[in-house]
């Protein structure tokens, strides 16, 4: 089929007219089967494994006897259901990464469809994950039993089990994307870890190809609806930006713990810290650093930036090398508890020990330009933040929001914000995801 004609067929069973950019791509998109999950699959991932994702949240939430013991003021959302089987399948496909001039990358990521009697129409979710620290521990490996890593993977997957299991397992598709640099690519490219853009293009290309795909099978998306946990939130709002600017209409969309001001984030960890905060502080900075270098440069940013004493450590953590073999998360927190009594901004090079210094600097500019909030949103979108977050702090969870207020205020008329911060009192990192996507599910139900 000439591409002319694909990109017509695309059109016609869109939400929108979307004017996508034309380019030649190396090689088709595969989707392949990996497997049917069944409904009592389904309600295990809802309901079992999520205590054990709860057992790897930074605040320890289980007592001696290893009984879950809830933060005050916290109530955890009963567990929900799955009502059908759904089929799970693989994608890789192509995209381009815009802050390295459009070079082309083969990624990978996953679609899970409803197993209902020939479905014509569905409701779409789009999900953006969080943070991993194994390269495979990805959606398109989120249902795999085995991947390259020597480590456990599913550990790290659940969110997306979980979300599969929530939304796929109740009449909706799911896609998601990989992060570029992991999965199928892990190795191939730099990671682009809080890049706006290459995050937000990989998603743009995988629902291209998911909604051709669903297309071939007869099937028409009702609502497209966007979530995303961690620095999937900042993903989820960076690819709402870029569907909005290309006329795609979004139903509605969520995000929880989401980082959405990088600057903001680092130079709260850097220049005031609290005993509260996260010792995942920095991986955050040794990831951020050298994507910045990748995508945007210059090049040497991260050694011009860093004290050379902890050059060497931060680059294993951003290569995942540390340890044999390599990415074995004990030897991280190793190399954590080693640097515990770090001063924080002693990280840094003396030049950008100063909060002014720093966000001029060219580490600064590059976590500032990829803020994901600063335009008027029309969509719907729902912030939740957690109280006792340790990663993602109340006034970081509200700045989107308060950010969108501020943009929208006149004197002359009344005009509401698209956004709404949802707090969560008692939530944590992983406590806040359980809650939002949970009440997210209810809310889209009504609006599919």
């Amino acid at each position: 089929m000439k591409p002319i004609l694909r990109r017509l067929l695309g059109l016609a069973i869109g939400l929108a007219i979307i004017p996508w950019p034309s380019r030649a791509m190396a090689d088709q998109p595969v989707f392949t089967h990996l497997r049917r999950f069944t409904v009592d699959e389904l309600n295990q991932i809802l309901d079992k494994e999520r205590l054990d994702f709860l057992r790897h949240d930074e605040v320890n939430l289980f007592n001696s006897k290893g009984d879950l013991v809830l933060p005050a003021g916290y109530q955890l959302p009963a567990a929900a259901r799955a009502s059908n089987d759904v089929d799970v399948y693989t994608v890789t496909y192509d995209t381009t990464l815009p802050e390295r001039n459009n070079q082309p990358a083969r990624v990978s990521g996953l679609l899970a469809l409803p197993t209902q009697a020939k479905p014509r129409r569905l409701p779409l979710m789009a999900y953006q994950h969080g943070t991993v620290y194994n390269t495979y521990a990805v959606p398109s490996n989120a249902f795999q039993t085995k991947t390259p890593s020597p480590y456990e993977h599913r550990d790290e997957s659940w969110e997306t089990r979980y979300m599969v299991a929530l939304f796929a397992g109740n009449g909706y598709g799911v896609m998601a994307a990989d992060l570029v640099a992991m999965g199928s690519d892990s190795g191939l490219n730099p990671e682009g870890y809080l890049i706006r853009d290459v995050s937000a293009q990989a998603n743009v290309d995988l629902y291209k190809e998911v909604i051709r795909h669903l297309a071939g099978k007869g099937i028409k998306p009702t609502s497209l609806f966007l979530g995303g946990w961690s620095q999937g939130g900042i993903n989820t709002t960076g690819f709402l930006q870029k569907l909005e600017g290309q006329g795609v209409q979004v139903r509605a969309a969520f995000t929880a713990s989401a980082p959405n001001d990088p600057l903001a984030a680092m130079n709260a960890f850097l220049f005031h810290p609290l005993t509260s905060d996260t010792k995942y502080f920095v991986p955050l900075l040794a990831q951020t650093l050298f994507s910045c270098e990748a995508y945007g440069g210059p090049e040497g940013l991260a050694k011009d930036t860093l004290e050379p004493q902890f050059y060497a450590g931060m680059k294993s953590i951003d290569a995942r090398s540390y340890g044999n073999p390599p990415g074995d998360l004990k030897a991280l927190q190793r190399l954590l508890d080693g640097w515990q009594a770090v001063e924080r901004r002693n990280f840094l090079k003396p030049q950008f020990r100063d909060p002014a210094a720093f966000a001029t600097s060219a580490y600064g500019r590059c976590l500032s330009r990829n803020q994901a909030y600063r335009q008027e949103f029309k969509t719907d979108l729902h912030m939740y933040y957690g109280s006792i977050d340790p990663i993602i702090r109340p006034t970081i969870g509200c700045l989107a929001a308060d950010y969108q207020r501020a943009a929208i205020a006149t004197p002359e008329a009344t005009a509401i914000s698209k956004i709404v911060a949802v707090p969560v009192e008692g939530g944590t990192h992983r406590l806040t995801f359980i809650t939002g996507s949970t009440a997210e599910k209810a809310w889209m139900d009504q609006l599919r």
